[in-house]
């Protein structure tokens, strides 16, 4: 790895005294994460105080006051979502780097230097009278114009956004519509969303704008954009503190900290043919801009499809760029206004239409292309024509633009001219071939017959990415000559470079390859949004919310970091102890507790996951009793024993209740979301929490017993408006043969950690560290996508991406899948935990005694769906289902039998209610469902189905559904069931 200096070590610190006042009331923004180090004046109050009065996020490190904080935040709502307990309080900030946007402490300090490292970039720490601001260090790269700089080459100099990556944070929004432009600057990141809407989750984001926090990816502000005009072009600046931005009508001046509209400016009308601002670029405080008549006006299309992702291609409403008088970017009056007082300094008119998309900036000219007409250089200080070029050999070079907008080119409104001081370069999408001319007199230079290609410039040489069947490759500047090969790129998506790679889109996934030597990683969970590209700025390299219908496992707002400070990269031998004799439970074979062998006590019935009880569902029910237990966040479902049921939430609560009753028995609190049941056995209760680690308690009265850290070291990042660990146990814990077994991470590239720990000690049997990176030549591996289960005597996961399904031996935990040496995703996931309204359906296939098969079918995204139904049993060994372990080809399921080709094997009874199911739990006298008929959640239900005829033996109504895998029954028939309104409820044999 390549060791790298820290943002934080960098520059000096700043130091002044300030007024003896409230910290808390000198912050100036409204929004972000702040650490509270040590007990404010005023206490847990103060806190709770300051969490309701604002929109801030506070971690808090209260050494002697965790338990009080926690619940005193609790009984607020505030708990994850205002306040964050640190657990174990030490000299440490258990945050990333650059992720805090302030520090507040009261009492015993950290070091400075850790301070600084757990700021950002002008964040603030308060330490009694004095105030530490940390600097903006040299090196840093902000991506300012839509293709990092006005020369439309998208290669960033940022010397830190490089090296092996972790992440730093996954926010919202998870979807856009198209198209989607960004640009950073100041520690901000504007992201411009336009008017068309594949997805039905894409519709919130339609015509909007919206400001990010490019450290920890906190939402700042949002503002509508203007109904009709097609973003997708050069008319976005970032600066320091403020986003430049033109419209049909002007250029608007809008505050980068409170999205306020500051000023417009606007082109006397006597020099244009209209207000619509097509290009723009920034430089030296002068603002350029092509500014013109009026365009097609677009319409916002919104959808009311399902799912994740859709293909997004047709031809849009003014792609076609059929006239110039009235195609998106084309102009003729270019302007020069000096910013320090928005006057004019030059204009510039043409006859002729200039294509914005053939617009460029070096330092000395403004580079110009009217199609199939010439090319022109006007001189950036006068704003006189230097020269103009129609020279018959470049025209013909050039040719007329190509037909775009198709998923292998790209989008027809790529800008596709780019330059440096000596060469202007034609390449994308539109161009039938890479043309090079002169930037001194713009004769032409040479020529590649693939114009299609996604051109870097580089110092060492020009990186063009062209598709699988061109090839992508190494180019001389002088000649065009072949100098290396690289691999291909997936279609339509740009490439962009950082100071040690280049990214562009792998067939699922991104491909990076390091500069170095040219060798290629896979970077398999997301790919590069379709416009931008991935993104290099601030130290970070940033993903997009997503819009298209690809091989992913994450999406959102994601941004990577480097690891610049390895640490402590092993896996813990010893658990943390609460009590000396932790390790030991009264009743050691559960017998207090009561717990019985047809108990629920793990998620879905058992290690397996297979929703089977040999408990008599009730002929009838009614409801026992109901209690509120997760009024904040959404619960997990419900396991029992004994007489007590367990649940826990995404708060990071864990409580156990009266069977009987629903009376509370006792509450313990991790510091992050829980997202799978806990599991109950022999007298004690296992959960995995999105902090990191694995609790153990006593079942009986909840007294702590041991936790486990799973991941390399304490390090939280923002997922998802939460915080939790760069290692979460995001899929729960499996308990079997007396070992509990976890596995933390995100995705492959931060690592994946998986654990057997004895049950009753805590101690480590066995670990893996490794699987994250199977194949070392691409540096790819897998990724934690799945609650964890037991099966065919392994350990399994939903693994995201390249790997199906992650399998480790259960009792040295060596991973049992082959390292795959693939430049390219084929399994596709949308994680319950942090995508919840996508992956709550649950799917089933079941034998019966006499052979039939009772199944049904949903996919990852819960848009398509094999409705519950009894087959006959399978004859000659042919099996009736094919299926995708995240049910990705649940469309194709059903085999046809080899006797007959032309027909599709027939159930017994189909349901006919198009009903889609939460949970179940197959009993020897029916099948116990949960779910609401398709598109209709106020409908939701509990059922007992009969297998036999399909028919419902009782139906009891619900106000919500219940949650994915959300029903259990204990050993004397009561039913609990976990709705996602937070509501606990019990039902019993009337």
């Amino acid at each position: 790895m390549i060791k790298l200096p820290c943002l934080h070590t960098l520059g000096l610190f700043l130091l002044f005294s300030v007024l003896a006042a409230d910290p808390n009331e000198q912050l100036d923004f409204e929004r972000g994460i702040v650490v509270l180090v040590g007990l404010p004046e005023g206490g847990v109050p103060r806190i709770l105080e300051m969490a309701e009065g604002d929109e801030r996020l506070y971690f808090c490190q209260v050494p002697g006051q965790e338990r009080a904080l926690a619940e005193a935040a609790e009984a607020r709502g505030l708990l994850s979502h205002r306040v964050v307990v640190d657990p174990f309080p030490g000299d440490r900030i258990p945050l990333a780097d650059n992720l805090a946007d302030a520090v507040i402490v009261s009492g015993d300090a950290p070091s400075r230097d850790e301070i600084l490292r757990v700021l950002r970039p002008l964040g603030e720490a308060f330490l009694g009278d004095e105030k530490l601001v940390k600097p903006v260090p040299e090196g840093l790269d902000e991506w300012s114009h839509p293709y990092h700089g006005p020369d439309n080459n998208p290669q960033s100099s940022d010397r830190f956004a490089r090296g092996k990556l972790r992440t730093q944070f996954i926010a919202m929004p998870k979807f856009s519509p198209m198209p989607q432009q960004t640009v950073i600057a100041g520690g901000r990141m504007y992201k411009a969303m336009g008017h068309i809407a594949h997805k039905a989750n894409q519709n919130p984001m339609l015509n909007t704008l919206i400001c990010v926090n490019a450290y920890n990816g906190t939402r700042l502000w949002e503002r509508p954009l203007p109904a009709g005009f097609m973003i997708h072009r050069n008319t976005m600046v970032a600066t320091a503190d403020a986003l430049y931005l033109g419209d049909s009508t002007s250029c608007k001046v809008i505050d980068g900290k409170t999205g306020t509209l500051r000023q417009e400016i606007t082109i006397p009308k006597a020099l244009t043919d209209g207000p619509v601002w097509k290009w723009m670029a920034q430089s030296d405080g002068m603002l350029y801009a092509l500014v013109g008549n009026p365009e097609i006006q677009v319409e916002t299309e919104k959808s009311v499809r399902r799912g994740l992702g859709h293909w997004p291609w047709g031809m849009w409403k003014g792609h076609e760029y059929a006239d110039p008088k009235t195609s998106f970017g084309f102009g003729r009056t270019l302007v020069a206004i000096d910013l320090t007082d928005n006057k004019r300094v030059w204009h510039y008119r043409d006859e002729a239409f200039l294509d914005a998309r053939g617009m460029t900036m070096n330092d000395s000219h403004i580079f110009c292309y009217a199609p199939e007409k010439f090319l022109a250089a006007i001189d950036r200080k006068n704003g006189k024509l230097a020269w103009k070029n129609s020279d018959d050999d470049l025209m013909q070079a050039l040719g007329p633009p190509e037909r775009a907008q198709h998923w292998v080119t790209g989008y027809a409104t790529s800008t596709y001219l780019k330059c440096n001081a000596e060469s202007l370069f034609f390449s994308g999408p539109q161009r039938k071939h890479m043309v090079v001319a002169s930037a001194e007199d713009g004769h032409l230079s040479w020529t590649n017959e693939v114009g299609n290609l996604q051109l870097i410039l580089r110092d060492d040489a020009i990186y063009a990415a062209g598709s699988f069947k061109d090839g992508s490759k190494m180019l001389d500047y002088r000649t065009g000559d072949v100098l290396e090969t690289l691999p291909g790129r997936r279609a339509c998506t740009r490439a962009t470079g950082s100071i040690d790679s280049i990214f562009y889109r792998a067939q699922g996934g991104t491909v990076r390859v390091l500069t170095e030597g040219n060798t290629a990683q896979h970077i398999a969970p997301m790919r590069p949004p379709c416009q931008d590209g991935v993104l290099i700025s601030n130290g970070h390299l940033y993903w997009g919310p997503w819009m298209c219908g690809c091989q992913l496992s994450l999406y959102g707002n994601i941004a990577l970091a480097p690891q610049a400070i390895p640490g402590q990269e092993g896996i813990p031998s010893d658990p943390d102890l609460f009590y000396d004799d932790a390790h030991r439970v009264l009743g050691e074979a559960g017998d207090l507790l009561g717990a019985r062998d047809t108990d629920w006590t793990q998620y879905r019935g058992g290690a397996e996951r297979l929703d089977r009880s040999a408990i008599a569902i009730p002929g009838k029910v009614r409801l026992r009793w109901k209690k509120q237990v997760s009024p904040h966040d959404l619960p997990t479902g419900p396991v029992t024993a004994g007489n007590q049921v367990f649940i826990a939430n995404r708060s990071g609560v864990v409580e156990s209740l009266d069977a009987s009753s629903g009376r509370s028995i006792w509450k313990a609190y991790t510091a992050g979301p829980v997202f799978y049941p806990p599991a109950i056995s022999r007298g004690r209760v296992y959960v995995g929490s999105a902090d990191g680690r694995v609790y153990c308690y006593n079942a009986k009265d909840g007294r702590a017993l041991w936790a486990f850290r799973v991941g390399p070291r304490d390090q939280m990042i923002k997922v998802f408006d939460k915080l939790i660990s760069s290692w979460p146990l995001s899929g729960g814990v499996v308990v079997t043969n007396r070992t509990v077994y976890a596995a933390a991470g995100i995705a492959h590239y931060g690592g994946t950690y998986v654990v057997a720990l004895d049950a009753e000690s805590g101690q480590l049997k066995a670990q893996n560290s490794v699987s994250g990176t199977l194949s070392s030549e691409v540096e790819s591996g897998i990724s934690l996508q799945g609650n964890l289960q037991v099966r065919d005597g392994e350990l399994q996961f939903l693994a995201g991406g390249v790997y199906e399904t992650a399998r480790y031996d259960l009792e040295t935990l060596e991973s049992r899948n082959s390292p795959k040496v693939q430049l390219k995703s084929q399994f596709r996931t949308a994680f319950y935990p942090y995508y919840p309204d996508y992956n709550k359906y649950v799917s089933l296939e079941y034998t019966c005694e006499d052979g039939r098969i009772l199944n049904h079918d949903a996919n990852y995204e819960g848009l398509y769906f094999n409705d519950l139904a009894l087959y006959e049993a399978p004859t000659n060994n042919v099996p009736l289902f094919r299926k995708d372990a995240a049910g990705e080809f649940i469309r194709n399921i059903q085999r046809r039998r080899k006797k007959d080709e032309t027909k599709r094997v027939e159930p017994v009874w189909q349901d006919e209610g198009k009903r889609r199911f939460n949970a179940f739990i197959i009993a020897p006298n029916g099948l116990l469902a949960a779910g609401h008929p398709d598109e209709r959640p106020n409908k939701a239900f509990l059922a007992l189905i009969d297998i036999q005829d399909g028919a419902d033996r009782w139906i009891q109504a619900l106000p919500v559904p219940a949650v994915k895998g959300g029903v259990a029954m204990d050993a004397a028939g009561r039913i609990f069931l976990s709705l996602e309104n937070g509501e606990l409820r019990c039902y019993t044999d009337q």
